[in-house]
C-alpha cells in the first residue's frame, strides 16, 4: 500500500485541513487540491448515499483529523484574536495572497481563456454586495450570536470548505460571527455547536453536487469565480494601517504569512 493511502497519512492531510478551516484567511478546500485529495473527497461526498461503506471509509480518517486539527489551534486562535488582532489580521492576509499563484497555477490546468476573468469580477462584485447587504441589514455590520446566526455561521463555513479558495472566515469577521463561534467551540457550548453542525451539514448537501458540476463541467471559470471571491474577501476585513512602530512589524508578518502560504500551498506534506 502507497504511503499517501494509509490511514495515518489520511489522518495527517486531514488535520492539516482542520487547521486551515479555523484559521482565518486559510483555505482547507485550497490545501485539499493542493494535496490532491479535493475531488475524491468531493466525489465521495456526493456519492454517500449510493456507496456508502466505501465513502464512509475514504472520509472518516480526513475527518478525525480535521477534528483534532481543529481543537489543536482553537484556543490559540482565540487568543490571538483577542489580544493581536491586527497583526495577526495582516499575517492571515499575507496567508491568503501567499496561496494566489498555487490556485491561479490550478485554474489554468485545463487552458486559459481571458472570458475567464469575468468570473472573476463576478466573484469581487458578489462580495461587495454581501457587504452592502450586511451592512443594511445589521446597521453595525455585526450580526448578534444566537442559535439562527450560529446556523448560518456554520453554513458559511461549509461553502469555504466545499469551495477551495473561498476564506470564508473572513465573511465571518466581518459579521462579528467569528469570534463569539470560536468562543463557543472552545468552551464546548453544546448547543451553539449543533446549531453550527446543522447549517454545516445543510449547506455542504446543498452545495456539494452543484459544486462538483461546476468544477466538472466549466472548470476555468469556476475556479476564476473563487479567485474573484478571494480577493475581494480581503478588502472587507483589511485593518488598515496605523504608521508607527508596530508597522514594520505588521508588515513582516504579511510578508511571512504571504511566504507561508505560497510554500504550504506549493508544497504540501505529502504532495
Amino acid at each position: 500500500m502507497k504511503r499517501q493511502n494509509t490511514f495515518l497519512f489520511r489522518v495527517l492531510k486531514g488535520f492539516i485541513i482542520g487547521i486551515a478551516a479555523i484559521l482565518p484567511g486559510a483555505s482547507g478546500g485550497v490545501l485539499a487540491v493542493a494535496m490532491g485529495i479535493y475531488k475524491p473527497a468531493l466525489d465521495a461526498v456526493a456519492n454517500v448515499f449510493k456507496s456508502f461503506k466505501a465513502s464512509a471509509r475514504f472520509l472518516l480518517p480526513f475527518g478525525l483529523g480535521g477534528l483534532i486539527g481543529l481543537l489543536a489551534v482553537s484556543r490559540l486562535v482565540e487568543y490571538l484574536m483577542l489580544n493581536f488582532k491586527e497583526p495577526t489580521m495582516f499575517a492571515l492576509i499575507g496567508l491568503v495572497l501567499g496561496s494566489v499563484p498555487s490556485l491561479i497555477e490550478e485554474a489554468n490546468a485545463r487552458g486559459f481563456r481571458k472570458r475567464y476573468l469575468v468570473a472573476s469580477v463576478f466573484g469581487v462584485g458578489f462580495i461587495v454586495l454581501f457587504t452592502v447587504l450586511n451592512k443594511a441589514l445589521t446597521v453595525t455590520g455585526h450580526w448578534p450570536f444566537n442559535g439562527w446566526t450560529s446556523a448560518l455561521g456554520g453554513g458559511v463555513l461549509a461553502v469555504g470548505t466545499i469551495i477551495p479558495g473561498i476564506s470564508t472566515s473572513f465573511l465571518l469577521i466581518h459579521m462579528g460571527l467569528y469570534e463569539p463561534m470560536l468562543a463557543a467551540f472552545n468552551s464546548f457550548d453544546i448547543l451553539m455547536l449543533l446549531c453550527m453542525a446543522a447549517g454545516t451539514v445543510i449547506t455542504a448537501g446543498a452545495l456539494v453536487l452543484l459544486v462538483k458540476r461546476m468544477f466538472d463541467k466549466h472548470y476555468g471559470y469556476a475556479y476564476y469565480a473563487v479567485l474573484g471571491f478571494l480577493i475581494g474577501s480581503i478588502v472587507p476585513v483589511f485593518p488598515g494601517v496605523t504608521w508607527g512602530l508596530t508597522t514594520l512589524a505588521d508588515l513582516a508578518l504579511f510578508a511571512a504569512g504571504a511566504v507561508g502560504g505560497y510554500y504550504l500551498c506549493k508544497k504540501p506534506v505529502g504532495a
